[in-house]
Order: C-alpha cells, then structure tokens, then sequence
C-alpha cells in the first residue's frame, strides 16, 4: 500500500490538509520528541515536510535533517517550501535507504508507517540508521473519526465500494498491543506506544469535502463524478455530521497512537 499523489494533490494538501490536520498532528510529534540542538533528524514519509522544517528550526544551525519520501511530486513541493532552509531531501524506499549506518540521532514518521509495504524491513532499517542511543517516534491514526466514517461512507454510496475500502484502509491501524510488538520486533528497546488526541476544526462540509478528496489519492475518481453526483456526495457528509458543527464550522475528536523506541 503506497501514498501516492499526482497533479496539483500536493499543493492543495499543503494548501488545505496542512493546516487544518498535518501541521498540527506535526507539531504535536516534534513535542513529544524532544528534539534537542545540534541532533541528527531524519523524517520518513515527509510528504511536503511539515514536519521536516519543524525539526529544523529545534536543531538549530549545528543540527542536520534530512526528509525522505518515495514520492516525488511531494518532494518537489517540500523543497519548493524550505527554499533557503539547510534540509536534504531523499527520494527513497522506506526500507532501502541506502544512507549510512548510525547517521542519525532522531527518526520520526508522521503518518507513513502504515503505507510502508513491508514494515518489518523498514523498522529495521530505522535501526540500522540510527546512532547508538538514537530514538525513534511514529505516528500513525488511531482508527477513524466522525468525519472519516462519515466520508468513507459517501464515497461507498457514490463512488465506489472499492474506492471506499482504500480510504477506509488509511485509517485501520495496528492496535496498541500489535504496535508496541512490531516495534520491539525489530530491535527497539524501551518501547511505548502514546496516544495524542486533537480537537479538529475544519470549515463546513460544502467548502471542505471537495478540497480533501482533491488532495487524495482518490481525487481523480472524486473529480470524474458529476457535479449533481459530488452535491450529494457532500450532502451526505454534512448530514452525518451536522451534529459536529459549531460556529459554522466542523469540530469533531480524533486521535493518533505515537511509538516511540530506542537502539
């Protein structure tokens, strides 16, 4: 399972998802870490490097960090983004990174984990890049919220039920326990798994529906609807979640599960 996006996807998902999801979940990880002056950070899976230019700015001018992705339009745009910032940027397999052993102080992944294709392989990897004493933290979602269920099911309803269960499979994530184990599996040591829960604000469903499955893998098959079919599409949305709006904006729970392990 990859992440993959084409076209103008990277921009609206800076433009849009950054803001109002990524960014936030980002800066919640990056705390969470602890990144310190000076440290070596490698971010997998940095899509357009929100996280990746956090980190920058905690390392300081004697710090080094790196962003890695498999996808090159989002490379393209984290690069265009951190234009003057000292970042190196690596299109790569998760799990073949071909960088140096112990290169690193600090990995962290904001939402990758789970697409990597072979997850034993690329925790390994973490491992073998990492400095003795190096830490690692992961994020990934801690199963769906009302807005997911709520989009997951629109888009069984009027596009696909094939197209669904992909979005839908974004957000089936290991458990606490299936989590912890993975990590240790590979050679972790004190290994946690913490759960991070965020109260998400978004703009109402006729505004935003469109500017999310625009910035998904899923957006062609959005985009090739009608446009009474994309209108009902959405009015299903809002009306699943018309008990989330406040102030004429969407406001609902969600949650990711952190691990976080040590060589």
């Amino acid at each position: 399972m990859t992440f993959q996006l084409a076209g103008s996807a990277p921009e609206i998902y800076e433009r849009v998802m950054v803001p109002l999801w990524f960014g936030r979940w980002a800066e919640a990880l990056v705390d969470l870490v602890s990144l310190q002056p000076s440290e070596r950070v490698l971010d997998v899976a940095c899509g357009t490097g929100i996280t990746t230019r956090m980190a920058r700015q905690k390392v300081g001018a004697n710090g080094k960090v790196d962003g890695l992705d498999i996808n090159a339009s989002m490379l393209s745009k984290a690069r265009e983004l951190a234009d003057g910032l000292e970042i190196g940027w690596l299109e790569s397999d998760a799990a073949e990174t071909g960088l140096p052993a112990g290169g690193y102080d600090v990995i962290v992944s904001q939402h990758g984990y789970h697409y990597f294709p072979d997850k034993p392989a690329a925790l390994k990897e973490f491992l073998r890049v990492l400095a003795p004493k190096g830490r690692m933290a992961i994020s990934i979602w801690h199963g769906h919220s009302p807005y997911t269920h709520a989009i997951c099911a629109a888009v069984e309803r009027h596009i696909s039920p094939e197209i669904a269960r992909a979005q839908r499979s974004q957000r089936e994530t290991p458990s606490t326990d299936d989590l912890s184990d993975q990590v240790r599996a590979a050679g972790f040591s004190d290994v946690f798994v913490h759960r991070q829960e965020l109260m998400i604000d978004v703009p109402l469903a006729q505004e935003f529906v469109p500017q999310h499955l625009g910035s998904m893998p899923i957006a062609g098959a959005f985009l090739s609807l009608s446009d009474i079919e994309k209108e009902r599409l959405i009015g299903d949305v809002e009306d699943a979640l018309a008990g989330h709006v406040q102030d004429q904006r969407i406001v609902y729970p969600d949650a990711v599960h952190v691990a976080v392990g040590y060589k």
